[in-house]
């Protein structure tokens, strides 16, 4: 079948609010509708769900989608008939009487995606109720699980091949974040593609910082890791804590816990109750930080997650490239950190024995071979001295990039910029080295002493710009005004004009320096606040103006400052070049958005809103609306038309009434 462009367009924009696709999706979805096969390797959150969704609306008959997990299936329908797609899914959770019914939809053409968990395929029974279905498509989601050289080897997966032969559909694809070209192999030869078109792409994550911290003794890991994550989340977001075991899922998760982090674990050794509860706490949460075992995976949709935190060397660069991939999905700066002890290998040596008994003898010695060739590949790339991302994209057969360090948002790895990037984190660890081997067993140095990584500056001290002079110049002004009448914490939200009552009563509520700093995000204004103090520009839990600080207040001197860069161009804030937009400021691409108190106050109940929506409809949170999606139905005006919904993107036709039926009112009840 072909289709015009007009017409796979219109279908784009009445579905899915989209006016384009995003890179590589169209190439796959014209080869679809061509008949070819395809093998389509795209990361999380480049949308491979839409690359064969929207070709099952245009084709006859139904599109089967093999997916492993039932959440997963659930999650993917609910946002399908949210837009307006007929679509269902198969699995234990129905009953026999249920599955019927579903399986006489897809036969009379009331369905147009059918999801199906792969166990289904090893019954013939099974397979003879689907060979009486018009199949348009048969799509293998998380492709990966074919392999034994893939990070999460499903047996099941293997069986995809001979029944896509019983089945005879016209169509076949398959559709993986992660392959090696090994696991590429694999997965073609397993479904016996044929001349498949094999695409892959978009790995390059342009807005996700990736760095490695050398850990050289275990009892460090909840101090670093609470550092990072009450830095990360200083302006919102959520965090993902991944461990090993259940049992280093739990600690780790008790000892967060421990230093005022809100925490939940996830693991598959809970309750159903308790791990349903973990998962829709970060569905719906802010400032939260789950820690979880790999359980925690496939399905995560959560757009405003601003750090993976890997307590535990991952497995694989495959798992690894996976799991941080779920950072920044909103397009923002997001974070990716792994805490490495060579130590850590130990764990793996011994999952990596005792896996596979199940398996006939020269299975599993292949399996064992197969698993440690990918942990060798993970630690190359954990002691690596070029760039992480340009040995991720080499990895993935992607086309190597390196970070751009004539552009300081484009210096997104330790290697090229020796930061954790994460801002606030001022301390704290450095990326290991091959001289770290010798060292990490023992936790001491070479000369057999212990050592404190809390003595490793995370930033090296660096010469500023003008306009982060001058941004300096603002914070050092505030310090004098509140001559040591407020903390750090709370000057920082002064500088920001946030109208907390801590602020409000303090020394510079009614100051020039309330607000002058609105568009730098509170938790850079509080590093910069600890730099000037560990620069001597300033002293004391309330700081006050030293000599050397007074001088630089004047720009009568200056001063080198350990902290990523903090401003851009040539704003007289310092604070980046701002676009105002119906009273909201947007820094550069990508920042924060800081609001007023009635914008907060909308978007808050427009959240609210939508957790009561989900409820009534017993969907997760992000399947009413995303957090982008929201935030930009808070700038439509009360009582906006039909055609002004319309226009915002991520709104169609589809799904354009639900959503006004769900947030009008909130908008309208706003003054």
């Amino acid at each position: 079948m072909s289709a015009s462009q007009p017409q796979i367009h219109a279908l784009l924009r009445q579905y899915w609010g989209f006016d384009a696709f995003r890179p590589g999706q169209r190439e796959v979805v014209e080869a679809i509708l061509s008949g070819r096969h395809v093998l389509a390797v795209m990361p999380t959150g480049a949308g491979k769900s839409l690359c064969y969704q929207l070709p099952a609306l245009m084709l006859p008959g139904v599109a089967l989608v093999v997916s492993p997990l039932i959440a997963l299936m659930k999650d993917q329908v609910d946002q399908l008939r949210g837009r307006g797609v007929p679509a269902a899914f198969l699995n234990s959770t129905l009953s026999f009487d249920e599955q019927q019914r579903v399986l006489e939809d897809a036969r009379t053409g009331q369905l147009k995606l059918l999801y199906v968990a792969p166990e289904r395929f090893r019954y013939e029974g099974a397979l003879a109720r689907l060979k009486r279905l018009p199949i348009s498509l048969f799509a293998v989601d998380e492709a990966h699980c074919i392999s034994h050289w893939g990070h999460d080897f499903r047996p099941d997966y293997q069986a995809l091949g001979a029944a896509f032969k019983q089945l005879a559909p016209p169509r076949l694809g398959a559709f993986t974040a992660t392959a090696t070209s090994q696991v590429r192999s694999d997965i073609v030869g397993s479904l016996d593609m044929a001349d498949p078109m094999v695409t892959v792409a978009g790995f390059a994550r342009e807005n996700l910082h990736l760095s490695v911290l050398a850990i050289e003794k275990m009892n460090e890991k909840p101090r670093l890791a609470s550092k990072l994550l009450k830095a990360a989340l200083a302006d919102g977001g959520v965090a993902v804590v991944y461990c090993s075991t259940r049992k280093n899922t739990e600690a780790a998760a008790e000892a967060l816990g421990r230093t005022g982090l809100t925490v939940v674990t996830y693991h598959g050794g809970m309750d159903d109750g308790p791990r349903k509860a973990a998962q829709e706490a970060f569905q719906s949460g802010s400032r939260l930080v789950i820690v979880a075992t790999n359980a925690f995976g496939m399905g995560v949709d959560k757009p405003d997650v601003r750090l993976v935190l890997h307590w535990d060397f991952p497995s694989s660069l495959d798992a690894y490239y996976q799991e941080v991939g779920r950072a920044g999905r909103d397009g923002k700066r997001a974070y990716g950190v792994m805490l490495f002890t060579y130590a850590d290998m130990r764990i793996h040596e011994f999952l990596i024995d005792k896996g596979g008994e199940d398996l006939p003898a020269a299975a599993r010695v292949a399996r064992a071979e197969a698993e440690r060739h990918k942990l060798k590949a993970i630690t190359r790339w954990a002691y690596t001295e070029g760039c992480r991302h340009a040995a991720l994209l080499r990895y993935f057969g992607d086309r190597p990039k390196a970070c751009d360090l004539e552009d300081p948002a484009g210096s997104r790895c330790d290697r090229c910029c020796d930061t954790t990037g994460v801002p606030g984190f001022e301390k704290g660890g450095k990326a290991p080295t091959h001289g770290d081997r010798a060292t990490s067993r023992s936790g001491r140095g070479g000369d057999g002493s212990a050592r404190d990584d809390d003595d490793a500056p995370g930033f090296a001290a660096r010469t500023l710009s003008e306009p982060e002079e001058i941004v300096v110049q603002k914070v050092l002004s505030a310090v004098a005004r509140a001559n040591g009448g407020i903390e750090s914490k709370t000057l920082a939200k002064a500088l920001r004009g946030s109208r907390a009552a801590d602020v409000l009563k303090g020394p510079l509520a009614a100051t020039k320096s309330f607000g002058i700093l609105v568009e730098l995000p509170e938790g850079t204004t509080l590093s910069l606040l600890r730099a000037l103090g560990a620069a001597g520009c300033t002293n004391g839990r309330m700081p006050q103006l030293t000599p050397l600080g007074v001088e630089v207040m004047w720009r009568r001197s200056s001063v080198k400052l350990a902290m990523p860069p903090f401003a851009s161009g040539s704003s007289a804030s310092g604070a980046g070049k701002a676009t105002k937009l119906k009273g909201r400021s947007k820094v550069d691409e990508g920042e924060a958005v800081v609001l007023s108190d009635v914008e907060e106050a909308l978007l808050r109940a427009l959240k609210e809103r939508r957790m009561a929506v989900a409820k009534e409809r017993g969907v997760a949170a992000f399947i009413v609306a995303s957090n982008a999606l929201l935030d930009r139905i808070a700038g439509l005006p009360a009582g906006a038309s039909r055609d002004a919904w319309l226009a915002v993107k991520g709104i169609g036709e589809q799904n354009v009434e639900p959503l006004r039926e769900a947030f009008a009112k909130v908008l309208n009840a706003q003054e």
